[in-house]
């Protein structure tokens, strides 16, 4: 489990098992239709690892995903992959004009030095082509950030763009190694930051990212 991080894609061999009373037999559709789980937040060292995923909402357009709690031995892991870059959720937009408005976003984020991926509605949308996005939902953005620099030049492009359409531009930057941060808690310039890491969660002198 060493090598994974909080928003990883994973893969899994067999089935896993409900973490809580959940629908085992929605949980064994997603897995034989080839979908990958996400990885959370280990919250105690144990042996098994938690997963999640999300169906998409049945009964209004305004509902949420529904989301399910599983846990699989590590040995149950195929392989490890990363959310979809932006450029791919575009391609899944259900309007045209919306998928316009994320192109261009992913081109100027490029344009930048960016390398923008998705998560949260709109990762499963893109994954498995059906509906999760609403217009309730936020455009949840995850950048990767090695340095301070690059940090400052994605939180400064994140903000002009501010929003995308009726879509809210929310997300975190992710440190590798090291845990993910709220973008708009980075911009604040707050001495102490919230750092999500695959094991835990914590506060940070902001001067820790970068050492």
């Amino acid at each position: 489990m060493t090598d994974l991080c909080r928003h990883a894609l994973v893969w899994l061999t067999e089935t896993p098992q409900p973490i809580l009373n959940q629908d085992t037999l929605e949980i064994r559709r997603w897995h034989e239709s080839g979908n990958p789980f996400v990885a959370c937040r280990q919250r105690e060292q144990q042996d098994l690892l938690k997963l999640g995923f999300c169906l998409p909402a049945a009964d209004s357009p305004e509902t949420k995903p529904r989301r399910l709690s599983v846990q699989s031995p590590a040995e149950y892991i195929l392989r490890v992959g990363y959310p979809p870059l932006l450029a791919e959720a575009a391609k899944s937009a259900l309007e045209p004009t919306l998928g316009d408005r994320l192109s261009r976003l992913s081109l100027a984020g490029s344009a930048e030095g960016l390398s923008l991926r998705v998560f949260g509605s709109w990762m499963w949308q893109t994954l498995t082509g059906r509906s999760y996005v609403n217009r309730c939902s936020d455009l949840d953005l995850l950048a990767e950030v090695r340095t301070e620099a690059e940090a400052d030049v994605t939180t400064a492009f994140l903000q002009r763009e501010a929003s995308i359409g009726t879509f809210n531009l929310d997300g975190e930057l992710s440190v590798p190694g090291l845990g993910e941060v709220h973008w708009k808690e980075y911009l604040s310039k707050a001495p102490m930051l919230l750092l999500k890491s695959f094991s835990n969660v914590r506060l940070i002198q902001r001067e820790e990212l970068w050492k």
